[in-house]
C-alpha cells in the first residue's frame, strides 16, 4: 500500500528514535530511494511513494538502526566542495582531513606541482587538490585495487590526475614529488575507540606499533622521493603529535605542527632540508 511522503518519512523517523538527528537521517534515506531533492521532500508531503520505495526505505532505515554509516547507506560524503562515493572498502572522509587541503592550498608558492597522495582510499584529497590547482600533477596511490576503482570514478573526467596500486611510496623509483600527503591508519589495534568503527576497513584505521607504524613507514620512505623545498603532509591522531614531530627530525625534516578546528592536534608538515 502507498503512502504519502509524510507519512513515511514519520514512520522512518519514529523507527529511528524520533530525535532531531534521526529525523535528518529519515530525510535523508528518503531523498535516496525516492531520488527527490530535500525540497520536494519539504514542498509536497502529500506525494505518495510506492511500494517497492517504501520497503527500501524500512530496509535501509533497520540497517541504520544497526549502527551502519549514513554515508555508506546512501553512498556518498561530501568533502570540502565536492561529493564523494563512498563504499565500506573505503575509509568515510572526515571533516578533519580537509585541514590537509587548507593547508597545502594556502601555501604562498602556487607555482605547478606534482603531489602525491598516498593511501587515497575514496580520492578525496587526490580529487579535491587535482580540481582545485588544474595546473597540477596529482598521483593518486593505494594498497587496496577495490579502494582505487571507486577513487578513479571519483576522478573521472579530470585530466592531470592518475592513479597507481601500491602500498606507500614503495610503488614509486624515480619519481620526485613537490608534495607529499597522507592520511594514514594511525589507530591503535586496542584503542576503544574502534568498536563504534566496525563498519570501516579496518585496514583504513589500524595500525602496528600502537598506531604508529605506517606514520614512520611514509616518513621515511618520502626523504629521497621529495624535490628541493617540498614537504610532507601527514594527518595523525589527536595523541601523536609530539611522536611525529620527532619522526620528522630524525628523519631530517623541518616540521610544523597543526590543530583542527576543534582544537586537536591533527597534522604535522615537514619540509626537506636543502642537505638532504
Amino acid at each position: 500500500m502507498a503512502k504519502t511522503i509524510a507519512e513515511a518519512l514519520l514512520e522512518a523517523s519514529a523507527a529511528l528514535g524520533n530525535k532531531p538527528d534521526h529525523r535528518r537521517d529519515a530525510a535523508l534515506l528518503l531523498g535516496h530511494v525516492t531520488g527527490l531533492s530535500r525540497s520536494d521532500v519539504i514542498a509536497h508531503p502529500e506525494a505518495l511513494i510506492c511500494h517497492a520505495q517504501l520497503s527500501r526505505l524500512q530496509a535501509m532505515t533497520a540497517r541504520r538502526r544497526k549502527g551502519h554509516p549514513m554515508a555508506y547507506l546512501i553512498g556518498t560524503q561530501a568533502f570540502w566542495d565536492l561529493d564523494f562515493k563512498v563504499t565500506p572498502d573505503t575509509l568515510i572522509p572526515r571533516p578533519e582531513t580537509e585541514l590537509l587541503i587548507e593547508i597545502i592550498l594556502s601555501q604562498d608558492d602556487t607555482a605547478p606541482k606534482t603531489v602525491m597522495d598516498l593511501g587515497t582510499g575514496s580520492g578525496v584529497i587526490a580529487v579535491t587538490l587535482a580540481a582545485a590547482r588544474p595546473d597540477w600533477s596529482v598521483i593518486a596511490t593505494d594498497a587496496s585495487i577495490k579502494a582505487l576503482r571507486i577513487a578513479q570514478q571519483n576522478g573521472a573526467g579530470l585530466t592531470n590526475l592518475d592513479f597507481v596500486a601500491g602500498h606507500w611510496l614503495a610503488c614509486f623509483g624515480g619519481v620526485v614529488a613537490d608534495i607529499i600527503v597522507a592520511n594514514p591508519p594511525y589507530i591503535d589495534p586496542l584503542d576503544s575507540h574502534l568498536a563504534a568503527l566496525v563498519f570501516e576497513p579496518q585496514s583504513a584505521l589500524v595500525a602496528q606499533d600502537n598506531g604508529y607504524a605506517d606514520l614512520k613507514t611514509i616518513i621515511h620512505q618520502s626523504t629521497p622521493l621529495l624535490a628541493k623545498n617540498g614537504y610532507l603532509l601527514l594527518e595523525h591522531g589527536y595523541n601523536q603529535q609530539d611522536a611525529v614531530l620527532r619522526e620528522m627530525r630524525l628523519a631530517g625534516y623541518a616540521p610544523t605542527a597543526y590543530c583542527d578546528l576543534a582544537g586537536n592536534p591533527r597534522a604535522v608538515m615537514g619540509h626537506r632540508k636543502e642537505t638532504l
